[in-house]
């Protein structure tokens, strides 16, 4: 593979009934900078001219470059690449280590609060009496290594299979939902029924306007299945990511059992005599009501920042890949994703500290929010006003994850500050057309069918594993339900953070397009011609406007 290095697309050599277009007009070469000083500037691109456009390029057609290619041609790529970061939102990487030290305090607290029983066992599984034990905490360690390995099957499977995987995942949403509204009516839960019902069937309407996303889709998830083979490292640091998550998860879910014991002792209780001359006892915990709030805010920000700080360093590997592969110096760096993962945890850390705040932030208040709604049962008036408020929030929250999905690549490949990186995402978006780019890309699809699919099997695996067990404090049968829901919930979550080298490499893709068109051009041709024939403003380059 080679990547184009003087800023234009060279078109194919001259065929029967072509003539031969004259060569791409001489640039002026602008500074571009991957920052100047402290100001961000922006690079300028000017698309070539021709009397008469080219015709696409033939599948798997490599068309060699001029002579002069490598000597002394300027690559855009290579020169905004962050080849020399600078430390970016500081404040931001400062204030999540100490509300990270408050946490790691405040759980050592709670955690010594747990009865002494704690993860004592006298080795019999089925004799346990204590859910916080040895052999509950066996069970959750069969539900990660399961899901690991059905992920990685699952992985293997898309890059063997991608076009059918593309066409199960599509008929397997179907079926889905209809199933689940066959099942709410025998159930005869009839508004929840029909709706799914009715979303099912619409579903199955839309593969006539859908089918034609196919191609492209399965184009999109081979060239990312290809790099991820091109850098398995990928797929190690994920791996490695989800056992920090997971360990993260199983530290936080201990201290907040303990938090019910220790902050017993802050209980202020009165009592009351109501208007019948009945005295009845009230009691009230603010200090408990804190601790909850900043742990679930802790959780929320410290889940946010390991998950970008992997989509980060994925992105960063991704785009040195596009930017450099073929490339006459060669890759920048002889480990690409250690360095990727590097750039992530220093000089970009703050960013994706302070991208991941935001959505902490959100996601705390919709916490919130539920939880008022669950203390109203009885208040109508309090009740719809939570569900509004919740709707507000969760619209919100999707559209910042989804732009910081984005930003995160220009933080990875430029170094640039979270908000200038939200700016530029905004302009990608908005004026380039890549989000028609991105509706019509179905790998989302593949990862949602995956996820289902790695749940059901690892919730059957909980079962299993508590009903030949039948510990002590699951003879009445209370806790198999929350088990297997825990079970579900949690494999889907592992699926996706072990599956992010997919999602963070279509992310980057789709970047990088936009920003350097002329790279794809000379990297993949097929991709390219395909983008430049259904999405023409995309491969006019993010900054190409300015030109014309």
């Amino acid at each position: 593979m080679s990547y184009n290095y003087n800023n234009s697309y060279y078109p194919p050599p001259q065929q029967s009934g072509y003539p031969p277009p004259p060569p791409p007009p001489e640039q002026q070469q602008q500074p571009y900078g991957y920052y100047g000083g402290d100001q961000y500037q922006q690079p300028q691109h000017q698309q070539p001219q021709y009397q008469q456009p080219p015709p696409p390029p033939p599948p798997d057609t490599y068309y060699p470059p001029p002579q002069n290619y490598g000597n002394g041609g300027d690559f855009k790529g290579a020169k905004q690449y962050n080849r020399e970061p600078k430390f970016r939102d500081l404040w931001a990487a400062l204030l999540f280590l100490a509300q990270f030290a408050l946490f790691v305090v405040i759980a050592a607290l709670f955690i010594k609060s747990l009865p002494s029983t704690t993860f004592k066992h006298s080795g019999n599984l089925s004799y346990t009496k204590n859910f916080y034990s040895w052999p509950t905490m066996i069970m959750w360690l069969c539900v990660l290594l399961v899901s690991i390995v059905f992920s990685l099957i699952y992985l293997g499977l898309m890059q063997m299979f991608a076009g059918q995987m593309l066409v199960i995942s599509f008929w397997f949403a179907v079926v889905s939902m209809i199933g689940t509204g066959v099942y709410y009516l025998a159930a005869k839960i009839w508004f929840a029924g029909g709706i799914m019902l009715i979303f099912g069937i619409l579903y199955a309407l839309m593969w006539f306007s859908w089918r034609h996303r196919i191609p492209f889709s399965k184009l999109v998830l081979e060239v990312v299945c290809h790099i991820t083979r091109r850098f398995p490292s990928t797929i190690v640091v994920s791996v490695a990511f989800l056992i920090l998550q997971a360990a993260y998860s199983a530290f936080w879910s201990l201290a907040f059992a303990g938090s019910f014991k220790h902050m017993e002792q802050y209980q202020n209780c009165s009592t009351h005599t109501d208007r019948n001359g009945r005295q009845y006892q009230s009691c009230s915990n603010p200090k408990q009501i804190l601790a909850w709030v900043f742990m679930i805010f802790s959780f929320y920000w410290t889940s946010g920042v390991i998950l970008n700080v992997l989509h980060t360093t994925i992105c960063g590997t991704f785009a040195t890949f596009y930017f450099f592969e073929g490339s006459p110096q060669g890759y920048p760096t002889k480990h690409v994703t250690l360095s990727s993962l590097k750039r992530a945890m220093t000089s970009s850390f703050g960013s994706i500290c302070f991208g991941s705040l935001v959505v902490a932030i959100i996601q705390t208040l919709r916490a919130i929010v539920r939880a008022i709604r669950s203390q109203n049962d009885d208040n109508l008036a309090a009740q719809l006003l939570a569900c509004c408020a919740d709707c507000i929030l969760g619209c919100i929250e999707a559209i910042v994850e989804f732009f910081n999905k984005y930003a995160y690549v220009e933080i990875a490949v430029y170094g640039k500050p979270f908000m200038a990186a939200a700016k530029d995402t905004w302009t990608l978006i908005k004026d380039r057309g890549v989000d028609a780019l991105i509706n019509d890309c179905l790998i989302g699809n593949v990862l949602q069918m995956g996820a289902f699919l790695c749940a059901a099997v690892v919730a059957l695996v909980a079962w299993l594993y508590i009903t030949i067990t039948k510990p002590e404090y699951n003879t009445s049968g209370s806790y198999t339900a929350p088990i297997i829901i825990a079970a579900f919930v949690l494999a889907m979550s592992m699926f996706m953070v072990l599956l992010k080298c997919i999602d963070s490499g279509a992310a980057t893709t789709f970047v990088c397009l936009a920003e350097d068109p002329d790279a794809m051009a000379r990297n993949n041709p097929r991709l390219f011609a395909m983008v430049r024939e259904a999405y023409p403003r995309v491969v006019q380059g993010v900054h190409a406007v300015d030109g014309f």
